[in-house]
């Protein structure tokens, strides 16, 4: 066996070797009711950037954005994506669903960015997406948090990727469950 160099003995990813554009572990619940989805707008980003570590740059345009998110948010140190996912049932959608009933549907990596740009350097999106099957009584109890205006369920067939932000679009359409218009 040959001896490796230093670079090779370096794991790719590990706290001393991010990439520029940083990481973000994040855990996304596709909350359904038969064909439609729930979602939500941005309302007081405060709360997104203190709660579900939204960044502090991103929030207002988010805001500003007018468009649908999904729940979901970034993971805490040493949080598990399930975890993550739970609580945003819990903290976020303010919904109690059995763990057994919340199943992963999708691990998705995504990186933005370009490796050559100081400006612009690549961000890399690990996105562990769940679903979560409610019932239409559980559906219609359902109550807007304060941190979400226009929080309802839609069919997916009448939304596009276009119709969210923070790359949420992107998400589904990457479970091919959303294409692009």
């Amino acid at each position: 066996m040959t001896a490796m160099n230093s670079r090779q003995r370096i794991a790719l990813f590990n706290e001393r070797n991010v990439p520029a554009g940083g990481v973000c572990l994040s855990s996304f619940v596709l909350v359904r009711n038969g064909r439609d989805v729930l979602v939500g707008k941005m309302a007081k980003p405060e709360v997104w950037i203190d709660r579900f570590f939204v960044g502090e740059k991103f929030a207002p345009d988010y805001l500003a954005s007018g468009k649908y998110l999904l729940p979901a948010r970034h993971l805490a140190w040493y949080e598990s994506p399930s975890a993550a996912a739970q609580s945003i049932l819990r903290d976020q959608v303010r919904l109690r669903i059995p763990s057994r009933n919340l199943r992963l549907v999708d691990v998705q990596s995504h990186v933005r960015g370009d490796v050559k740009s100081s400006k612009q350097p690549p961000h890399w999106d690990i996105c562990f997406v769940y679903e979560a099957k409610v019932s239409a009584r559980t559906a219609g109890r359902l109550k807007t948090p304060p941190w979400f205006k226009d929080f309802h369920f839609v069919p997916l067939s009448s939304l596009s990727s276009a119709d969210f932000t923070r790359g949420h679009g992107d998400v589904l359409e990457e479970a091919g469950l959303l294409s692009r218009r």
